[in-house]
């Protein structure tokens, strides 16, 4: 009887996923199905393998972050899915009168237990939250190539503090 019960624990257990425990309140319907959605994709950059474009993906991001509102994008940097968390965080530094950009960014650099997983081409690459915000959003690393400026979108910081959040993430823990 114990080993069929211990068996039984076993095979309950094995499928469970921290998002049941999630608390939906304040989060309107239509957002929370296409999160439910969303949350088995990558993100993308919007190149699939063989250099197909695969805009749909990138239209259900900006959806989910156009229309969750500031309190619902909040409330889902806390979702147990660090591809979630990044779409959150990001749909907040895209909100032009969200006025606390560098405590946000700096809350995602020292988000940690959950990965990004991000699609460019045909290669796919696991990441943090805050590598996938300063590298691939923010565009602001200056370790890696730089973008074309065309592509570089204004978030608002100054020189001094884009400077203050590279040296934080430069030296966080990993």
């Amino acid at each position: 009887m114990t080993i069929v019960g211990i068996g039984f624990i076993v095979v309950l257990t094995s499928g469970y996923e921290k998002s049941w425990e999630f608390s939906w309140s304040g989060i309107e319907r239509n957002i929370k199905d296409s999160i439910s959605v969303y949350e088995i994709r990558n993100i993308s950059s919007g190149i699939g393998g063989n250099g197909k474009a695969i805009p749909e993906e990138i239209e259900s991001r900006k959806w989910i972050m156009k229309n969750a509102t500031e309190s619902e994008l909040m409330k889902l940097t806390e979702f147990p899915n660090g591809n979630m968390k990044a779409i959150a965080y990001e749909g907040l530094l895209r909100k032009k009168e969200f006025k606390n950009k560098k405590e946000l960014i700096e809350n995602a650099i020292n988000d940690t237990i959950y990965s990004v997983y991000y699609d460019s081409g045909c290669t796919g690459m696991k990441m943090g939250i805050g590598e996938y915000l300063i590298q691939n959003v923010l565009m602001i690393d200056n370790r890696i190539e730089p973008f074309s400026a065309e592509l570089i979108t204004d978030f608002g910081f100054s020189e001094l503090e884009k400077k203050e959040i590279l040296t934080k993430f430069h030296n966080r823990k990993q």
